[in-house]
């Protein structure tokens, strides 16, 4: 999810528009073949009935070409193809045709597109070829009127090195081939691996986003709402007994409402995806004293010590301490029964950092369903820096909710008070 000035306007999902005949050629290589090699065959047809040479050379080079056409897609069928027809013309007394370079594509295709059986039945074809050939003309200068067994000797073994040559150039072509096809493949499941992980990537960054949201508005409209609820319960009284008092809980409420309002189009500004969205100020430690007033203002007597300074502490930890100890103190306003009063204590020590918030009321609320999110969510936040939350009724009456963090993970630096943390302030 991009916010902000980081947002830039997404690629086109649907199908290219745009023609891209080179992209077409390579996903098309049977088409491509049938279309070239079959115009070739027909070309050479045509040819020789146009100039009149049309006889045994014209038969057996139509069909060769033809069958090119599928040496890519089905390299076996094209090796016996135009093997079978490479050996039918020598045993009608026609040794060489045009036809008869064929051979030599077909086994290359056989190394570069066939499997390893395949690869091999090409080679094989291909020297038996080569044997053929360098037979039947050796056996012709045999029975030549100039020829003997020297000659042909002499030219059964020159043919043989000649398409030995041929075939092992043929040969490494092909491999070179299948070694590129190789790497083109590898290179585009690559490339779909790498979507797919991006994909992946960005449905777990809009899930953990979606769930921060999700526990910002708990806290912001948990404690908002619990505010509201206690001045207006608080109000119906006042407003019956002290009329004049009436206009300062309403005030409150307002001021809290507004407040609540604020924080939330602060949250749901990470939704949009404008260049210019604007943000509010993440809360911190230094709002921990407005929050102490709104909390007091809804009738809760609660008190604030912090040992150290603050000021250094990460944005995110900052963020986390301050919607903790709201998050404590709205169960207090919501559970802890009335008469209840609270302590917040904030201390830095041995390399961590402290958060204790201490109430006297009645513990649990026999009513609550217990369905609520607030210690689960408080948990996440103190686990994201390593550290831990304690979250239970004390002996008797009252809640105690303690978080304790690493510093070091967390990104700030202890003061260097190495005293044990004191004991709970009494209330």
């Amino acid at each position: 999810m991009t916010t902000g000035s980081d947002a830039r306007p997404e690629e086109p999902s649907g199908p290219v528009r745009r023609s891209d005949p080179f992209r077409w050629i390579i996903e098309n290589p049977g088409t491509v073949d049938l279309i070239g090699f079959g115009g070739l065959a027909f070309l050479t047809f045509a040819f020789g009935v146009w100039t009149g040479s049309f006889g045994w050379w014209t038969l057996f080079t139509v069909p060769m070409i033809a069958a090119a056409a599928i040496c890519r897609v089905r390299p076996l069928i094209g090796v016996i193809v135009i093997g079978v027809l490479a050996i039918s013309h020598m045993l009608l007394g026609v040794p060489v045709v045009g036809g008869d370079i064929m051979t030599f594509y077909a086994m290359f295709c056989a190394v570069a597109y066939g499997g390893p059986a395949v690869h091999a039945i090409g080679v094989g074809a291909g020297f038996l070829g080569v044997l053929a050939q360098a037979g039947y003309w050796s056996i012709v200068t045999f029975f030549d009127e100039y020829g003997g067994p020297l000659q042909a000797a002499l030219t059964f073994g020159g043919l043989c090195v000649v398409g030995t040559i041929t075939i092992v150039a043929v040969w490494a072509l092909a491999n070179l081939q299948r070694a590129r096809v190789r790497q083109l493949a590898l290179t585009r499941d690559r490339a779909e691996q790498a979507v797919r992980e991006r994909e992946q990537r960005t449905a777990l960054a809009v899930a953990d986003e979606r769930a921060r949201i999700a526990r910002e508005m708990h806290d912001v409209v948990a404690h908002s709402l619990s505010v509201i609820i206690a001045q207006a319960d608080g109000g119906r009284f006042v407003a019956s007994q002290k009329p004049e008092m009436a206009v300062e809980v309403l005030g409150t409420i307002g001021e809290t409402g507004r407040a609540a309002l604020a924080d939330m189009r602060s949250l749901l500004g990470v939704l949009r995806q404008e260049d210019e969205t604007s943000f509010g100020p993440q809360p911190g430690p230094e709002m921990l004293d407005d929050l102490l007033e709104r909390v007091r203002a809804a009738g809760l007597d609660v008190t604030l010590e912090i040992e150290e300074p603050l000021e250094d502490l990460p944005q995110a930890l900052g963020m986390s301490v301050f919607r903790l100890v709201q998050e404590s103190l709205t169960n207090t306003l919501k559970h802890a029964g009335p008469g209840a009063s609270a302590a917040v204590r904030i201390s830095r020590a041995a390399g961590r950092l402290e958060i204790e918030v201490l109430d006297d009321g009645q513990g649990t609320d026999p009513e609550s369903d217990g369905l609520g999110h607030g210690i689960t969510g408080m948990r996440e936040r103190m686990s994201v820096f390593g550290g831990t939350l304690q979250a239970a009724p004390l002996p008797g009456r009252g809640y105690r909710v303690l978080a304790t963090v690493p510093l070091d993970a967390a990104g700030a630096s202890s003061p260097g008070d190495d005293d044990p943390p004191r004991s709970p302030p009494p209330f």
